[in-house]
C-alpha cells in the first residue's frame, strides 16, 4: 500500500517538491516532518525512512493526512 500512495503522491520519487511546499515521497511539510523526528528536509532522506515516517504520521492521525490519494486507493 505505501508504494501505492509515493506512486500517487509523487510519481514515486523521493526527491519530489511541490512548489506549495511539500517533499518527499509522500509529500510532507517541513513542519510535520520535524514534528515526527525528521531533520532537515524530506528530500534529505532515504526511501525507507520517509516510509517510516509516513507510517508513523499513519498512525497518529490517520489517512486523512493523505486525501485525494487515500481516496483514490479506497483507504477513507
Amino acid at each position: 500500500m505505501w508504494a501505492k500512495l509515493a506512486a500517487c503522491e509523487s510519481g514515486g520519487n523521493p526527491k519530489a517538491v511541490n512548489p506549495a511546499g511539500y517533499y518527499g515521497l509522500y509529500q510532507f511539510t517541513v513542519s510535520t516532518w520535524h514534528s515526527l523526528g525528521g531533520s532537515g528536509l524530506p528530500t534529505d532522506a532515504s526511501a525507507a525512512t520517509q516510509t517510516a515516517l509516513a507510517q508513523k504520521l499513519q498512525a497518529r492521525s490517520g489517512w486523512g493526512q493523505w486525501p485525494a490519494c487515500a481516496a483514490k486507493l479506497g483507504l477513507l
